[in-house]
């Protein structure tokens, strides 16, 4: 249950919620399967934007709003919200961090459900997880509390709806509770302090100076979450949970008036009190200087330079609105391509740039530029930004990048528009939800499709360039810089960044020079291979085919999505084929081969080529297997092969961008060991594994040490035999369809004929006996604990490492129960198996939390006892039971995705399962009892074979701790 400071959001990712939530009463949504209009006449740009009119939407006498849309994605679930229009920012100063703690407070305990383990005991009888399936978030503005509910029972949907109602208004906030309910919070806020945390409180009150946001963290102060009286924690959950300040909001499939009438009966008798207290509003002063920050912390893990640039927030409302927007994604993304250009450059003045936009609180919004840099390089990558918004503002952008932005919008627009019927209810919600809380409308896919198809030709260059004072004005900023503070390192002082400014303002740039291929990604076909043999297995829907080249082929059609289909392949090897020496060459391969480009063209001109094309297709190397995955649209699918082709034969040779890529890996790991976590991991890594090379970051003399023409020779080496290589094809296509493409672009692949490819089995080294790993470093009071627990030898067999993940998951509800809910010592407690296919017989179980140093030797005993009693007695049957009902509802949802498939079958063909018993998932979980389970803890969770590694502060170690471990 997060607190949210309302996180930045991507120029890129606008777009998708552009689409999903805008449009026009005057547009009509199509039938279900219609193809729209391509002809329709530009709506007036006066007209306004109105809610989708397949939403039902209402109040209750009480004040209370609903909103009600029917989607059939996932089947026979439905995403209820309870979204409440008050925050942090509604907070006295004595209750600073009570909204969250009301937030909490209201899965502990109300009218129907007495406690947090009544709720989640409900949850797990209806097959949700709490935390994945039952969650909320407070912000600054808002608190939303979100259920996904069943709805083939309506006994379940029933009481879902109950549950929300009882966020609602039916919390009952006892002491005993709250007591218990503080330590979990606190833990919270513990989890979030460091480097970042500790450089935020620097520059957050310079973004929102002279606004009630600059001091109201959603996540509060510690000392009221510990000491407030419970009193101010009621007063504020009956001063603002008001009906009139929230709406629910049911997305899913489910009768429309059936949910109208639950909401009915649910809702409509919260007494809709008089609000003794305005509705707070906080505007964000403008600022005319520019406000400049520079914030270093030991801690931190590299340099980021950022321009923020605030405005007035203007809401979405109109169709001149919604142009403008349309717009505003179009400048983002041709800035977006001309920073990642420039990123590969040789000696580029930065290691990554983007541009972003968001509203932040009610009334501001933001847009910024920002980039990664080397230590010491913070001026040289501030100069560079601000040229190149200097550059936009005198000379704006070129025709042909506004032609390839189009194109990208419009296959996104035509995707959305083809998944109108697939997309799931998650993400329609949280558009509803948005729409409540900010008063803008959230018209729906369809009437978004055919506003932005109307608009989108008629919007020029002189319309992007309208824009560009708004997203890049000299006043109302904010100039940032956040580094390391090392000896050896120099950050420029503020007076130095002002300087850049000022120098900034009176730069003259030359015209933006856009270089183009102007080739096609393939010059010439391949020859196409043959079909040589072809199987179906019809338990699953899948059809296997071998080409004359040796490439084996596995296709499962869906109808999960419409304009979807996920791929993956697969080699032994990997990065075990690699001895101790190279080891860091080959670890680097995959890098240098995805950031390289393809068929001898560079990454910035394989991005331009591939402008409205929607496709994906990486290599890879993991530590025992190598391959690939992608995805493409249906109309996509050949260009998406192309890349898979030129990816295998023709990986670019690129000097310039390999020297970016290691001056990347230089500044990302150069500064690792300022991190307390990352310090502990490789610490870890390094006890539980026996310092086994592969678990080992390499230094940074090894990642100077690598030559491209040695990395690249190591790729083509291992992808020189595509005999060696099954693929795995899930979504919309049918098989007699796509083989001519998958003939003549995998067919025609180098080939010895045959399979020869193994890996080297070898494998870390693991402890014996139990150990003690304490890693002193950090300065904040927490502490982080991993438990590993290892088992050696056995062969991968399918229903024992199933019923090893269920001991995991009986696990994490009793560690839930014991470390959160009755001892409130850790905000959350987690189990987990894990296991590195296709090795055999090594398999670790991992127990994970934080907590107060002062109470870490208390936890893991704790969490010790919690094992021990499972291994002697076994779960209950009330927990296999509730285990069983959570996997079966996960697998029904899980069973209609593409990536399920591909990642199953790549799994049953790697090792050796049978491809069949992917339908009869289902079996598998029936099988499960607290007998077999009794058995699988014993062997997965041995307590004379596991080691206890902490993370504790500085502060905490002992006169005779010279290293930092015991």
């Amino acid at each position: 249950m997060p607190h949210s400071p309302l996180p930045l959001r991507r120029a890129a990712s606008v777009l998708a919620t552009l689409l999903a939530s805008l449009a026009v009463a005057l547009f009509v949504a199509p039938a279900a399967g219609a193809q729209p209009a391509s002809t329709a006449a530009a709506p007036a740009l006066t007209d306004s934007l109105r809610l989708d009119p397949t939403v039902r939407a209402g109040v209750l006498p009480n004040g209370m709003h609903y909103f009600i849309k029917p989607n059939h994605k996932p089947e026979a679930r439905v995403s209820l919200r309870l979204a409440v229009g008050i925050g942090a920012t509604a907070e006295a100063d004595d209750q600073r961090g009570l909204a969250h703690l009301c937030e909490h407070m209201n899965f502990n305990g109300s009218d129907h459900f007495k406690d947090a383990d009544d709720l989640v005991a409900y949850l797990q009888s209806i097959g949700l997880r709490f935390g994945a399936d039952a969650n909320a978030y407070t912000s600054f503005d808002e608190t939303v509390y979100m259920l996904d509910v069943p709805t083939d029972r309506d006994s379940v949907l029933d009481r879902g709806v109950t549950a929300l109602s009882d966020f609602a208004g039916r919390a009952h906030l006892s002491e005993k509770e709250i007591k218990k309910e503080r330590g979990v919070v606190l833990e919270e806020w513990r989890l979030g302090r460091g480097a970042g945390e500790r450089m935020q409180r620097r520059w957050w009150p310079l973004l929102f100076k002279g606004s009630r946001y600059a001091d109201r963290l959603p996540i509060g102060l510690p000392e009221i979450i510990q000491k407030a009286p419970s009193k101010r924690l009621r007063d504020f959950y009956h001063d603002w949970y008001t009906p009139g300040r929230m709406a629910v909001i049911a997305v899913g499939d489910v009768d429309p008036a059936r949910m109208d009438s639950l909401i009915r009966v649910h809702f409509a008798d919260l007494p809709g009190r008089a609000a003794a207290l305005p509705t707070p509003s906080f505007d964000v002063p403008a600022q005319k200087e520019a406000q400049v920050c520079v914030a270093t912390d030991k801690e931190a893990t590299g340099t980021q330079v950022a321009v923020y640039v605030k405005n007035a927030h203007r809401g979405e409302l109109t169709v001149a609105d919604y142009r403008r927007g349309l717009a505003e994604a179009l400048f983002g993304s041709m800035l977006n391509a001309r920073l990642n250009e420039i990123a590969h450059r040789a000696h580029a003045p930065f290691l990554g740039g983007g541009a972003f936009g968001s509203a932040l609180g009610r009334s501001l919004d933001i847009y910024g530029v920002a980039a990664t840099v080397a230590d010491g390089g913070a001026e040289k990558g501030l100069s560079a930004l601000l040229e190149e918004v200097a550059r936009v503002r005198q000379h704006g952008f070129l025709d042909v990048e506004l032609d390839r932005a189009k194109e990208e919008l419009k296959a996104q627009n035509e995707r959305a528009w083809a998944e109108r019927e697939k997309t799931e209810s998650n993400g329609m919600a949280a558009e509803l939800v948005s729409s409540y809380l900010t008063h803008e409308p959230a018209p729906g896919i369809e009437a978004g499709y055919l506003l932005t198809k109307a608009l989108l030709p008629g919007i020029t260059l002189q319309d992007v360039s309208a824009r560009t004072q708004r997203l890049t004005h000299n006043d109302n900023r904010l100039v940032l810089v956040t580094a390391p503070e090392k000896a050896g390192s120099s950050v420029p002082t503020e007076d130095a960044l002002g300087g850049i400014l000022a120098a900034a303002a009176d730069l003259k740039t030359e015209a933006w020079v856009d270089t183009t291929a102007g080739k096609p990604l393939m010059a010439e076909q391949p020859k196409p291979g043959t079909i040589i043999s072809r199987r179906v297995i019809e338990e699953i829907g899948t059809t296997v085919l071998t080409l004359s080249n040796g490439v084996e082929v596995w296709l499962k059609p869906t109808d999960f999505k419409a304009d979807e289909i996920q791929f993956s392949a697969y080699s032994l090897g990997g990065l075990s084929l690699a001895d101790s020496a190279d080891f860091t060459m080959a670890f680097m391969t995959s890098a240098i081969v995805n950031d390289g480009g393809v068929g001898g063209f560079k990454s910035a001109e394989l991005q331009k080529m591939l402008s409205g094309k929607l496709v994906r297709a990486n290599p890879s190397f993991s530590l025992y297997t190598h391959g690939l995955s992608g995805s493409a649209r249906p109309a996509d699918l050949e260009t998406a092969l192309q890349l898979v082709y030129l990816g295998f034969t023709q990986p670019t040779e690129d000097p310039d961008g390999f020297a970016a890529l290691k001056q990347k890996f230089h500044a990302v790991f150069a500064d690792r060991a300022n991190s307390p976590e990352l310090v502990f991991q490789d610490t870890l890594n390094a006890v539980n594994t026996g310092r086994f090379y592969m678990s080992q970051i390499p230094t940074l003399a090894q990642f100077d040490d690598v030559k491209l023409g040695a990395a690249l020779d190591f790729h083509r080496r291992h992808f020189a035999n595509a005999a060696d290589f099954s693929f795995f094809f899930a979504g919309n296509f049918a098989v007699d369809s796509i083989a001519p493409l998958l003939e003549r672009y995998l067919g025609s692949l180098p080939s010895t004929g045959k399979r020869t490819a193994t890996y080297r089995p070898i494998g870390p080294r693991y402890p014996k006996g139990i150990s003690t790993v304490r890693v002193h470093k950090g300065l904040e009071p927490k502490s982080s604990t991993r438990i590993t627990f290892f088992t050696t030898g056995g062969v991968l067999e399918e229903l024992d490492l199933h019923r090893a993940r269920a001991c995991a998951n009986i696990l994490n509800d009793h560690l839930r129960e014991r470390l959160r809910e009755m001892l409130s010592g850790t905000y959350g407690a987690s189990a987990s198996v894990s296991y590195t296919p296709p090795l055999s017989g090594y398999t670790t179980a991992i127990i994970a939390f934080g907590c107060a140093p002062e109470n870490v030797d208390k936890m893991v005993a704790a969490a010790l006892d919690e094992v021990k009693k499972l291994r002697e007695q076994g779960p209950s049957a009330a927990d296999v039971q509730k285990d069983q009902e959570v996997e079966r509802r996960e697998l029904e949802v899980a069973m209609k995705q593409n990536a399920f498939w591909t990642g199953s079958l790549q799994t049953v063909a790697m090792l050796g399962w049978d491809p069949k018993r992917i339908a009869k998932r289902r079996e598998r979980i029936d099988l499960l009892t607290p007998a077999n389970l009794k058995e699988t803890f014993r062997k997965y969770f041995p307590l004379d074979r596991y080691t206890v590694a902490t993370l504790l502060p500085e502060a905490s170690a002992g006169a005779g701790d010279k290293t930092g471990m015991k």
